[in-house]
């Protein structure tokens, strides 16, 4: 177990290189999807990391998040600026209802409530616009699939895409054009990095559309996004969970994204990821949810040099958790697996 961690100073321009796979980095690079409200408590305690900040000010909670990332050496981090994504369940409550969403017709499609990208909040970049250290971006997600498939429900939306393909094209073009709004706002931000597309577009034996439905109906507004953030200068993460590898070319090639994340043990480990695609894709994460949540401080430590070990060689990977850093993993199981990090790249 371990009760200390060093930090580890961002590098963007070194990140930069890793991310474009121009050689063995220097040392191991560092990526979270997120990170749960309770272990960030946890790790600020046991750390000490926002002692220096004053818990009175405006903007506290935006200095703390900069704080700790900064102090787990990630370059990038999400930010979550209000109306900036649209989410069905607001109009359902707190989860997605899987067979009926707010939309199962042309009236009920007419009648919703569709917020303007240009009444999207973005303070939370105009601040770290002015006080974020040079090498450091943020990033912003943006999903067109899941939005969709909470609006309709997934059961309805299934019937429909058979049904009223019409209303289904509809929908998604209300959505993918939210989003592509949105992500102009977003690239005109120098801290604004990388737009980071999420879209979970499989189970873990294969995809929860037909490939040819995703290419027709999702892809494209993915590639729409991935040009509007490269003719930006920025990066294109893609976060997808479940087994999506049948389209993985039409991702690199098609809407060439930088750098994928979200990765599981029993569908295809990220050192096979590695193996297979390492030479035209940058891997994020990857040390599976499970094994964080319930295996020995030996057992983490083991896979985490054994990942390390097959995906540090040519660059191209960042060290971090499969999926999110969820509130059902021992803060003290996470630490161990960031000790290794700093172990294996001789920083700690």
């Amino acid at each position: 177990m371990t009760d200390t961690l060093s930090p580890v100073e961002p590098n963007w321009e070194g990140m930069v290189r890793n991310l474009r796979r121009q050689g063995t980095p220097e040392r191991v690079y560092y990526f979270e999807h997120g990170i749960a409200e309770n272990v960030q408590e946890g790790l600020d305690a046991r750390l000490g990391i926002t002692e220096h900040l004053d818990q009175s000010g405006p903007h506290y909670e935006w200095d703390r998040a900069l704080a700790i990332h900064r102090y787990l050496g990630h370059e990038i981090f999400r930010v979550f600026p209000e109306g900036a994504r649209l989410q069905a369940h607001s109009a359902l409550g707190q989860w997605e209802e899987p067979a009926r969403g707010p939309i199962t017709s042309w009236e009920e499609f007419e009648a919703f409530d569709w917020i303007k990208p240009e009444d999207a909040d973005l303070s939370v970049l105009e601040y770290y616009e002015k006080i974020l250290p040079p090498n450091m971006r943020v990033t912003h997600v943006l999903d067109v699939w899941e939005v969709v498939r909470a609006l309709f429900g997934f059961e309805t939306f299934c019937y429909k895409l058979y049904e009223e393909p019409d209303l289904v094209d509809a929908v998604f073009e209300k959505v993918g054009s939210f989003d592509c709004a949105i992500a102009r706002s977003l690239c005109d931000f120098d801290c604004f990095g990388a737009l980071y597309v999420s879209d979970d577009l499989g189970y873990k034996t294969g995809t929860m559309l037909s490939p040819a439905d995703i290419r027709r109906l999702i892809i494209p507004w993915h590639k729409k996004l991935a040009e509007i953030a490269h003719s930006h200068g920025k990066f294109v993460f893609l976060h997808s969970c479940g087994n999506m590898y049948e389209l993985i070319d039409d991702y690199i090639d098609y809407v060439q994204i930088d750098a994928k994340h979200s990765f599981e043990d029993n569908i295809m480990p990220v050192t096979e990821v590695k193996r297979r695609y390492g030479d035209r894709l940058t891997l994020l994460g990857g040390v599976d949810v499970d094994l964080l949540a319930r295996r020995s401080e030996e057992q983490i430590r083991a896979k985490t040099r054994e990942i390390l070990d097959g995906c540090m060689p040519g660059g191209g990977y960042f060290l971090g958790a499969g999926n999110w850093v969820t509130e059902y993993i021992p803060v003290e199981n996470y630490l161990v697996m960031l000790d290794e990090g700093r172990r294996y790249a001789g920083t700690g």
